[in-house]
């Protein structure tokens, strides 16, 4: 089995762990990719960090059908599914294939001639600026509302639970498929947050009135959009695959990492 790793440098526990990874596949047998580049005869990725990381290993996966799986190596890790202190068992576990695979929407973002992909979501704002930015959206080419306000994020059901919760968006079950438009601190108060098919093309248009706006897609890759600009979102061809503990919900991630409280006999 080939394994390739994407690792976060800065966790002071990294370079231990992926000593022990290392340990851990020349005893079984399994080559193991450190930093080389990425090609189909890969069968898993390890993502050693946290969200970001297993975001970045989203994106180094590229076109590949290589499912991933995280590690968290501190922090909430809502993304990486495996904790470090239980490394051997879940290498095993997917040694033996003793896991199961999410695949997961993941949206594509086109602006200014490029293409992006995200797993979370992609956000409008205007960084350090205390000024509010007007975002016409159209729904398949028709008109929904200007959003106006601090921003506004574009999310999938796996980011359902990342930016677009902490600005009152709804939980969505990652394993179905919809586009989430959430504004930022809204300036209405009927702007609320929305569910879109995941069939339905999303554009947002910057506004003319405002200072230039930031877009962002899972919080790495950066561009400046000026007066007139416009981003088109629209469900990717292809999922990421994400590795699952085999007898964990996601419900049970949620009440454990997000401290959902109560007993099931209140």
């Amino acid at each position: 089995m080939k394994i390739a790793v994407v690792y976060n440098k800065n966790k002071p526990n990294a370079t231990e762990i992926l000593e022990r990874i290392e340990g851990w596949a020349k005893d079984n047998g399994h080559e193991l990719l450190i930093s080389s580049p990425l090609d189909e005869s890969v069968d898993f990725l390890l993502a050693l960090g946290g969200d970001g990381t297993m975001l970045r290993a989203v994106r180094e996966a590229g076109e590949l059908e290589a499912p991933i799986m995280g590690i968290n190596l501190g922090g909430l890790g809502f993304l990486t599914a495996f904790q470090s202190a239980d490394l051997k068992q879940a290498l095993d576990d997917l040694s033996c294939k003793r896991v199961r695979i999410e695949e997961r929407m993941l949206l594509c973002v086109k602006c200014k001639n490029e293409e992006f992909f995200a797993l979370n979501d992609a956000t409008f704002n205007v960084g350090s600026e205390a000024r509010v930015i007007e975002l016409s959206t159209y729904l398949n080419g028709e008109f929904l509302t200007r959003f106006t306000g601090d921003g506004l994020i574009v999310s999938t059901p796996t980011g359902s639970t990342a930016y677009s919760l902490a600005a009152g968006g709804p939980i969505l079950d990652p394993r179905l498929e919809a586009i989430i438009l959430t504004p930022i601190c809204p300036h209405a108060l009927s702007a609320r947050p929305m569910l879109v098919p995941p069939n339905y093309t999303v554009t947002v248009e910057v506004g003319s009135k405002n200072p230039p706006v930031t877009l962002t897609t899972d919080g790495q890759e950066r561009r400046q959009l000026e007066t007139g600009a416009k981003v088109t979102f629209s469900k990717a061809k292809r999922h990421a695959r994400i590795i699952m503990p085999q007898d964990v919900s996601f419900f049970q991630i949620l009440r454990h990492k997000m401290r959902w409280g109560g007993r099931p006999d209140a």
